[in-house]
C-alpha cells in the first residue's frame, strides 16, 4: 500500500530536524516540496511536536518556529542565563562523576569553566540523590520511573520490620520529602502509602498491564498537599497551635522560610514568643519536629495532642534513667 502525501511530508520533516534543528511553517522550499500551504505545514509540524517531546513550539520574529532540543541546548541556555550555575554543577559531580555524560564536550567544557572558579567556596554535605549511589538502588528508581510514565502496575517488595510483598501496585509519584526518596503509591483496598526507596527490595512491572488514571485525580490533588510522608490521606485535618519561646522564636517571625507548609504565623507575643499554628492528620506527622526543638516549642492546644507529646517525654525520661 502506497504511503499518503501526509506521512510522506511527516517522515520528510522528521529527518530534516535532524541537519537544520530549526523548521518554521513559512519555509517556501518546504512547502513548495510537499506542494501544501502554509497553514498544511503548520499542521504536520504540531502533529510532530505532539509525537516528539524534543520538538517545542518558539516564537522568532512574529513566527512560530520548531526546534529540536537536546540535553546540550537545556544546558547552554541555562548557563547564558544563569549567574550562578556552579553549586548545581558540583553538587552533580560530586554525587555521581558520569552525571553528565550525555552532554557534548563542549557545553560540558564551559560548566566545567564556571565551576572550577568556585569550587573551593562550597561544601555539601547533603544530596538529593544520596540514596541512589548503589546499582540496585539507581535501578529501582529508574524502573519506578518507567511504570510511574507508562501506568504499569508493579509488584513491589519492602523492608520495615519484616519483608512485605504487595502485587497490582499503581505507583502514582516519587516524592523527595524530609531529604528521603518516597514512592507514592495506590493498594489493592485503594489506600495510598508512601514506601521509602531505601527499604525497597525489588520492583518489576506486573502481568496486570496499565491502570487507569480517571479515578486517582483525588489522589494526586493530595500528594500536592501532603505535608510529609506521614500526611493520612482522606483523613481530616486537626490545628495545633504552638509557642516559640523568645530564644528560637526569630526563626518562626512572619516573614522567616516555613519549616512545614501548614505553618502559619499568628502574633508576637509581649514576652518575645511567637504563637504559629501547624495542620496535621496524626501525631506523628508533627511530633518530630516539635521534639527537634526541644524544649522551647511548647503545645498550647489541642489538648489530646499536648498530652500524647507528655507521655512521650515521660517514657524517653524512663529509658534515660533506666541503668
Amino acid at each position: 500500500m502506497p504511503l499518503n502525501k501526509k506521512t510522506i511530508a511527516l517522515y520528510k520533516l522528521m529527518k530534516s530536524f535532524l541537519s537544520q534543528k530549526e523548521i518554521s511553517s513559512y519555509d517556501e522550499d518546504l512547502k513548495e516540496e510537499f506542494g501544501c500551504s502554509q497553514k498544511t505545514l503548520d499542521r504536520y509540524l504540531s502533529e510532530i511536536e505532539s509525537l516528539y517531546d524534543h520538538i517545542i513550539t518558539i516564537k522568532k520574529e512574529k513566527q512560530k518556529v520548531w526546534k529540536l532540543v537536546s540535553v546540550s541546548d537545556v544546558f547552554e541556555e541555562f548557563i547564558k542565563n544563569s549567574d550562578d550555575i556552579s553549586q548545581l554543577f558540583l553538587i552533580a559531580r560530586d554525587f555521581d562523576p558520569e552525571i553528565f555524560k550525555e552532554l557534548e564536550e563542549s557545553t560540558l567544557s564551559k560548566i566545567r569553566k564556571i565551576a572550577k572558579r568556585d569550587e573551593n567556596i562550597f561544601i555539601f554535605k547533603n544530596y538529593i540523590m544520596e540514596e541512589l549511589k548503589s546499582d540496585k538502588a539507581k535501578q529501582i528508581f529508574k524502573d519506578l520511573k518507567e511504570a510511574i510514565r507508562n501506568r504499569y502496575y508493579i509488584d513491589i517488595s519492602f523492608q520495615y520490620s519484616k519483608v512485605n510483598f504487595r502485587k497490582n501496585i499503581k505507583p502514582l509519584k516519587l516524592m523527595f520529602i524530609d531529604n528521603n526518596w518516597y514512592v507514592a503509591v495506590i493498594d489493592n483496598e485503594g489506600k495510598l502509602r508512601f514506601i521509602r526507596l531505601s527499604f525497597i527490595k525489588s520492583v518489576r512491572q506486573s502481568s496486570k498491564g496499565k491502570f487507569k488514571i480517571q479515578n486517582i485525580k483525588k489522589y494526586f490533588d493530595f500528594l500536592i498537599e501532603a505535608q510529609n510522608s506521614m500526611t493520612l490521606y482522606n483523613k481530616e485535618k486537626k490545628i495545633a497551635t504552638i509557642k516559640a519561646s523568645y530564644k528560637i522564636s526569630k526563626y518562626f517571625e512572619k516573614e522567616m522560610k516555613k519549616f512545614l507548609p501548614s505553618q502559619k504565623f499568628k502574633e508576637k507575643l509581649p514576652d518575645g514568643g511567637v504563637i504559629f499554628t501547624l495542620e496535621y492528620t496524626q501525631e506523628i506527622e508533627i511530633l518530630p519536629f516539635i521534639q527537634r526543638w526541644m524544649p522551647d516549642l511548647i503545645i498550647l492546644s489541642p489538648k489530646e495532642l499536648k498530652e500524647h507529646y507528655v507521655k512521650k517525654l515521660q517514657t524517653t525520661l524512663k529509658y534515660h534513667l533506666e541503668e
